[in-house]
């Protein structure tokens, strides 16, 4: 187990280095208003990484596999991380969302496949029965979801509709005891190994089909060809997170794990999209403090034409603008996740800051890239999987485009998501539903 003493420790010595931001704290100090159990749980995290995560990053993520022993080696060395955002009662640590959003960028300044599996495990599945579960659910489900002991998964996103979550085709039948789930999902991270998978599906026993969330689990699966998963090959971001596409042929879900009421889409799985972009939001930040802070080192070191590449002019401009970049991803994340905690802070804020933080992100991890030169593109050299990774942010939980029009929506008071046309015909699908 590695203690926070221990972790500051290695820091002070300079063996924990990746993600550090000691350069940039030399500028600007964006961590400085952090109470110190937040910069304790910050240090831990980055010391765990650095020294377990890291090494293996570069032939990990060349395999495209997940370390087989990694989560083992989380769970041992950082207990006090397990159910990081998670509640108490529930088998997690209470810490609360703006200390939970900083060790999720600190863990995402080493690697983000890593940091986005235990969001999906965390901030997906288990949020999923934290927000829209009885209390039942809630005892009976999370705590083995928070200690890693059962992996799990969320299943929205169908390979026909992609962004347009709300246009689902999986469908759940009222049977005898429980609901028969039938359909397809695609780009499911953990879907490989979960046990609990968090099914979002149309309910066709209830007029109107409204959204809900069942819960899945694999072990009780009668028929061994009810969940059938397929891991999605030849991925050039994100490549260490293994995603899926998982197919339900009558899968079983007791009564017992149906979440919720007949709620509709927008209060049940929008609710878990509204708490887990705020962490999204995050991820572009730590990985471009990772990705700085490893091109700082480099360019002190590395010499062209008689002399540290460090001291080039366009090089120190370069770093001053990269700095500037993640410094206001950093205080926009914070004010987004302070307002969120006041009750103060909606959906088009949410998705105006994960928008924005993911395209700054771009730019400073292809700078990062350009300075490194050659080496850029190595993996050894830790920026080229950043360079690659953070593709995936731009995309996931809600794509550039889809959050810039949520937020625009509430700018404009016009919704531009769909068009006239796209409206119309789904009306007239919905009138012919009802016939």
């Amino acid at each position: 187990m590695i203690s926070v003493c221990e972790s500051q420790k290695s820091a002070a010595n300079g063996s924990t280095t990746n993600g550090e931001n000691m350069h940039m704290k030399k500028v600007l100090d964006v961590e400085n208003n952090l109470d110190a159990q937040t910069k304790d749980l910050i240090t831990l995290a980055r010391s765990w990484g650095s020294q377990h995560l890291e090494p293996l990053i570069p032939s990990y993520w060349d395999k495209a596999e997940f370390p087989p022993n990694i989560l083992s080696s989380f769970r041992d060395h950082c207990p006090s991380l397990l159910g990081y955002t998670l509640p108490k009662q529930y088998g997690g640590q209470g810490y609360g969302l703006m200390a939970a959003s900083h060790i999720s960028r600190a863990l995402a300044s080493i690697d983000a496949s890593f940091t986005t599996t235990l969001l999906v495990q965390y901030g997906l599945c288990a949020e999923s029965i934290l927000l829209c579960g009885n209390e039942d659910q809630k005892r009976r489900l999370i705590p083995s979801l928070a200690r890693l002991e059962n992996m799990g998964c969320f299943c929205l996103t169908e390979p026909r509709s992609g962004s347009d979550a709300s246009d689902l085709t999986t469908t759940a039948t009222k049977v005898d005891g429980g609901y028969s789930i039938t359909g397809s999902k695609r780009w499911i991270g953990n879907a490989l190994t979960a046990e609990v998978f968090v099914v979002w599906a149309k309910n066709t026993s209830v007029e109107g089909h409204p959204v809900m969330g069942f819960v899945v689990q694999r072990s009780h699966q009668k028929n061994k060809g009810a969940i059938q998963t397929r891991k999605i090959e030849g991925k050039v971001s994100m490549r260490i997170l293994q995603n899926a596409d998982v197919d339900f042929y009558e899968a079983w879900c007791p009564d017992t794990n149906v979440m919720g009421g007949h709620v509709g889409f927008a209060q049940s799985v929008g609710r878990v999209l509204e708490a887990s972009r705020i962490s999204v939001a995050w991820i572009p930040v730590g990985i471009c403090q990772g990705a700085l802070e490893k091109t700082i080192q480099y360019i002190t070191k590395r010499q062209a034409f008689g002399a540290v590449i460090s001291s080039n002019q366009i090089i120190q401009e370069k770093l001053v603008r990269m700095t500037a970049h993640v410094c206001s991803m950093y205080l926009l994340a914070e004010r987004m996740t302070q307002d969120f905690i006041a009750g103060k802070c909606s959906l088009p804020a949410i998705s105006m800051v994960k928008a924005y933080t993911t395209k700054l992100g771009r730019e400073v991890v292809a700078l990062c890239r350009e300075i490194v030169g050659g080496n850029g593109i190595v993996l050894d050299f830790g920026i080229a999987s950043k360079w690659a990774d953070i593709e995936a942010t731009y995309t996931y939980e809600g794509t550039y485009e889809i959050c810039s029009l949520v937020a625009g929506r509430a700018l404009t008071g016009v919704s531009a998501i769909k068009s006239a046309s796209a409206i119309k015909n789904s009306i007239k699908r919905r009138q012919q539903s009802k016939l």
